[in-house]
């Protein structure tokens, strides 16, 4: 048990360190980023929802004279507390690696539980995959930056691992269930595209008590599926709503409609809209196929990539694996399922996540990547995956470096 206790510990606070070391390049000073949340939490706290003296007012809303923030008040909820505690502003930069490292903690938990429950993974597999998720994936990126959008990604993301750590075993409780879907509501009040990894939980719901069970009175068993994943859904459902009227005068309205946003973003949104089926090929081509260039100048080597978004498989080598996992499985079939629909989203919104390295919105399915890689490699590793791990956390390490 105290083994147990040390290396979640040496998990946390390795990554702790390295998110601080490299979000900061190693001077260990938190920067002041772009910073909407903590002028969220002030006026939250004065009972306000609009931002006041922003200083400026880039990818912000103007509605009424107004200005809000097109993100959900989540991040901005949990610095009301530490500003009341100091007295002041806390760097939300702070937030971004700290969630970060929990959830690589989390990852670190469930790699544990799945080789105990699903096929043995050795210590070194299992610290492998985690250093990978933590430092070479857009969990990374996303998490050193500690901008508005990154900080929102990363608090949601912790929502979203939590819930799939709860459920993803082999014997779930109805608590299991209730939980999980809890969380993946609750991140609608910060990245609203979570919630569609409630899927993940109600695909093992229907497999356990419409399949497995045979003796099991479906009645019952459907009743229970509504409450579960009613409930949650429903209530946070109309928070989001709610939160949408008292700013939009309208439940649907999430300010994008009157963002101030680059010219470019300006004229795609209003030539197609904020949403659109139109925008999946375009977006695909970014996460999946868009290659960067490493190329000689100056006798130095200049890594050239796309900001408007770059293949997660060329960033995440190891998730090539992914597609070796068998879909005859039903965990593989459900993992699977749960990706695309989550995903699918941010693949029908106006902005692929420019400027960027790599593709930020696939933090909302990393964690389920790491998952079907795993089932890919069926929990082992060799030297080729060592090899990619190394390549995708220098690739990571670099383009971060690149942007900063």
């Amino acid at each position: 048990m105290k083994k147990t206790i040390l290396a979640y510990l040496a998990v946390f606070f390795v990554t702790l360190f390295v998110y601080f070391a490299v979000g900061t390049k190693f001077t260990f000073q938190p920067k002041w980023q772009l910073d909407y949340f903590n002028l969220m939490a002030k006026s939250l706290q004065e009972g306000r929802l609009d931002i006041v003296n922003s200083g400026t007012t880039y990818d912000l809303v103007l509605y009424k004279d107004k200005w809000y923030a097109p993100w959900g008040p989540l991040p901005a909820i949990l610095l009301i507390p530490p500003q009341i505690a100091l007295g002041r502003f806390v760097p939300a930069f702070y937030l971004s690696i700290l969630f970060a490292s929990f959830n690589t903690v989390i990852l670190y938990a469930l790699l544990r539980r799945l080789s105990r429950e699903f096929f043995p993974i050795s210590t070194a597999a299992a610290l492998l995959f985690t250093a990978l998720y933590a430092f070479g994936t857009t969990q990374f990126y996303v998490g050193t930056l500690g901008g508005p959008w990154h900080v929102d990604q990363m608090v949601s993301s912790f929502l979203a691992i939590s819930g799939i750590f709860i459920i993803f075993k082999k014997k779930r409780k109805t608590s299991d269930y209730v939980l999980s879907t809890v969380l993946f509501s609750v991140a609608l009040l910060g990245r609203p595209t979570i919630i569609m990894l409630m899927t993940l939980p109600f695909f093992l719901y229907v497999w356990e008590f419409f399949f497995e069970k045979k003796k099991q009175d479906k009645k019952k068993a459907l009743l229970r599926m509504l409450l579960i994943f009613g409930v949650p859904g429903v209530l946070f459902s109309l928070l989001f709503f709610l939160y949408n009227y008292a700013r939009f005068e309208h439940p649907l309205e999430y300010g994008y409609s009157y963002i101030r946003e680059s010219a470019y973003l300006e004229g795609i949104r209003e030539k197609s809209g904020t949403l659109s089926l139109s925008y999946i090929p375009y977006n695909l081509w970014y996460m999946l196929f868009e290659i960067p260039r490493i190329s000689l100048s100056d006798r130095q080597f200049v890594f050239n990539f796309n900001l408007l978004g770059n293949s997660i498989f060329f960033l995440t080598l190891p998730f090539f694996a992914v597609f070796l996992a068998p879909i005859r499985n039903r965990y593989v079939l459900f993992l699977s399922l749960s990706t695309i629909i989550t995903i699918l989203p941010s693949l029908m919104i106006y902005s692929t996540g420019w400027v960027q390295f790599g593709y930020r919105y696939s933090l909302d399915i990393t964690v389920l990547l790491i998952l079907l890689t795993l089932f890919g490699m069926k929990g082992k590793i060799n030297v080729l995956f060592i090899l990619g791990a190394i390549v995708s956390i220098l690739l990571y390490l670099w383009g971060i470096f690149t942007l900063m």
